[in-house]
């Protein structure tokens, strides 16, 4: 007998989801963490030119503490807090989360040095790796496979629209706070401390949301008690193929990202004020194509051929990188600004699906585990590519050089990634082990 497209895969038992309601009352409160965090990245890098002007920060320094800080924070905690998350209740972990990203705003507003701002990224980087893998744990909870991958995408929807409002809210909001304090400082508070602060109050009206947000039956778990490293290395068929894509992935999609207002500067001839606005909006237009793309093929692909098909659709994205990465070496703007929206359309596409397949695949207590390690590798990954893409630059003649060393440190890596998720999705379903029926809330 066919099974329906809401059991559990592997058993034919029904599972017990809750209602639609709920589940989208929860879809929405998760997007908007999604908004609130990436915002909330966004505007400190914003805002980092009046901290640095009046703390006396170096450039160095600056650098420490807008990234360094906070990605060796993030990295280092998102396994043990992915771990958490498969054995605790992860609405009260995402509380947790919240409180933590209104300490580490509040911190920022009120730092008198560097120690203090590092402090501030630390708890940001913190309160950031519980969020991920806590929330993207969630979706599979509160949605069966037929409507998972959609609903994850909002997900990243909303760290799509995080990035965007971070420029409009953050910069519009500065300007008016420092026209509006000029004559009449708010208890001696510079501008950017006002926008720090108001963030942290802003982030306190989530906090009753993530209260009500109830804790759902864990679904298609193998082993009570969340899963080990042991555990996971029985689904290494699987992972092994999709961990490199996304690896190879990062290289090829940092590599072009990280280079691209150079490129548009050194090449073409424009200038910040020339491309920052149709830039953005090219930008925000393919982020958003992309991850509704991404859920609805998703699912489609589920619908269709089972778990294994959901990440053909990213192989097609990545491969479609490869001739698209070509974009700054086009004769004019135009195809630049063509090759630039596909590119972002399908990297929009090859990074959602294996965050979506994920969800699909692995059981429910490795699923925060999964997610932690994810994040590991591709910040490795991201970490060398910007490098590489200069490197190869300065091989082949220096700064003109640029669009032709992104086109050849990007295409490989994208070719590889495809490879890689094609051999993910081939895999059959007897690669992993059963996942077998039972509820468990934590």
């Amino acid at each position: 007998m066919r099974e329906g497209p809401d059991a559990l895969e592997g058993t034919g038992s029904p599972a017990r989801y809750p209602g639609i309601a709920r589940a989208r009352f929860a879809q929405a409160v998760l997007a908007s963490i999604a908004v609130f965090t990436t915002m909330d990245a966004g505007v400190v890098a914003l805002l980092i030119e009046p901290i640095k002007h009046e703390i006396g920060l170096t450039d160095i320094q600056v650098g420490l503490i807008n990234t360094t800080v906070y990605y060796i924070a993030y990295g280092l905690l998102c396994m043990p807090m992915g771990m958490l998350a498969d054995r605790w209740n992860r609405t009260r972990l995402l509380t947790c989360a919240a409180a933590l990203w209104c300490l580490g705003l509040t911190l920022m507003g009120i730092a008198q040095g560097l120690v203090g701002l590092i402090l501030a990224k630390v708890v940001l980087g913190a309160a950031s790796a519980i969020t991920y893998p806590a929330a993207l744990s969630l979706y599979s909870d509160y949605f069966p496979p037929s409507r998972r991958a959609r609903a994850t995408s909002t997900y990243i929807l909303g760290q799509v629209g995080g990035q965007a409002l971070a420029i409009l809210v953050g910069g519009s909001g500065f300007a008016f706070i420092a026209a509006a304090t000029a004559s009449n400082p708010v208890f001696g508070l510079s501008p950017w401390r006002i926008m720090f602060i108001l963030f942290a109050v802003l982030g306190l009206l989530l906090i009753p949301a993530l209260i009500a947000l109830k804790e759902p039956a864990r679904q298609e778990v193998a082993h009570r008690g969340g899963g080990t490293f042991r555990e996971l290395w029985t689904y290494r068929h699987v992972l092994t193929p999709l961990f490199a894509g996304m690896m190879f992935f990062t290289f090829a999609s940092i590599g072009v990202v990280s280079w691209i207002a150079p490129a548009l500067m050194r090449v073409y001839g424009q200038q910040p004020g020339d491309f920052a606005t149709w830039l953005s909006l090219v930008q925000l237009t393919a982020g958003i194509a992309g991850v509704i793309a991404a859920g609805r093929l998703s699912e489609g692909a589920h619908r269709r051929g089972g778990r294994g098909s959901v990440m053909m659709p990213a192989a097609l994205a990545a491969a479609l990188c490869a001739p698209a990465s070509g974009m700054a070496t086009a004769p004019n703007l135009g195809l630049f600004a063509a090759g630039l929206f596909v590119f972002m359309t399908c990297s929009a596409v090859a990074m959602a699906i294996p965050v979506i397949a994920i969800n699909f695949r692995i059981p429910n207590e490795l699923r925060g585990l999964t997610m932690g390690l994810n994040v590991v590798l591709i910040s490795l990954a991201g970490a060398c590519a910007a490098p590489l893409v200069a490197a190869i630059g300065h091989a082949l003649g220096g700064d003109q050089m640029i669009g032709r060393a992104m086109a050849l440190t990007s295409a490989p890596f994208a070719l590889l990634s495809a490879l890689c998720f094609w051999s993910a999705g081939r895999l059959t379903d007897s690669a992993s082990p059963p996942v077998v029926s039972e509820s468990h809330t934590g």
